[in-house]
């Protein structure tokens, strides 16, 4: 049988926001693979998200990045540690910086920066955008700019929280086209949807 490289491998793992709790959840997301997870509103999809990137703790379980086990609590990876690129429900874009600045302080100095992200905001019809502050963007405009910065350093773990709520057709089939690509050069995304696109596995989360 032929090994199976994980980007991604959750086990019984426990989520706590507030007064909810969320699971156990088990799933596992190889290197290369999309998958989709949905659920109810309220079941936890963000929240799960949320602690995979750091930013929630994970009460029990066990819960590994790329093959490397992050521990709970105050030994955790902390979230710029894990490789992920994120893109939340809330739209997160720094109103103070053009998009193509964004970009830059994320890419840092890649080599071959200015064609990357040249080729995927292109690819994005965003191209015409980079210089213009979030609060010039149309709604769809901003949620594809925040997918370019996301995805700016190749080869990470991606977790998107509903990133196909502002776009229309068009948007939407670009988007799912970039994230394709990515996908074939390494990348692997796991996201909370409503909607589970077209050849994505699925996973679902139930209320508790």
């Amino acid at each position: 049988m032929a090994h199976r490289e994980l980007a991604l491998d959750l086990d019984q793992c426990v989520v706590t926001r507030g007064v909810a709790v969320i699971g156990p959840v088990t799933l596992q997301l190889e290197v290369g693979e999309q998958l989709a997870l949905t659920g109810p509103n309220g079941a936890g999809k963000s929240s799960l998200l949320l602690a995979i990137a750091g930013l929630l703790p994970v009460q029990s379980g066990t819960l590994s990045i790329a093959g490397q086990s992050i521990a709970s609590g105050a030994d955790g990876a902390e979230p710029w540690q894990r490789g992920i690129g994120w893109m939340g429900q809330e739209r997160g874009l720094w109103p103070h910086l053009s998009i193509e600045a964004q970009c830059r302080l994320v890419g840092g100095k890649k080599r071959k920066l200015d064609s990357r992200i040249a080729a995927l905001a292109e690819q994005l019809a965003i191209s015409d955008r980079l210089q213009r502050f979030p609060a010039q963007l149309s709604g769809g405009e901003a949620q594809r700019a925040e997918l370019l910065r996301a995805v700016i350093i190749p080869g990470r773990l991606l977790l998107l929280d509903e990133p196909f709520s502002a776009q229309n057709q068009d948007g939407r089939q670009r988007m799912q086209a970039l994230l394709d690509l990515l996908c074939t050069e390494g990348s692997s995304v796991l996201m909370a949807s409503h909607e589970v696109p077209e050849d994505w596995a699925s996973c679902s989360i139930e209320s508790n």
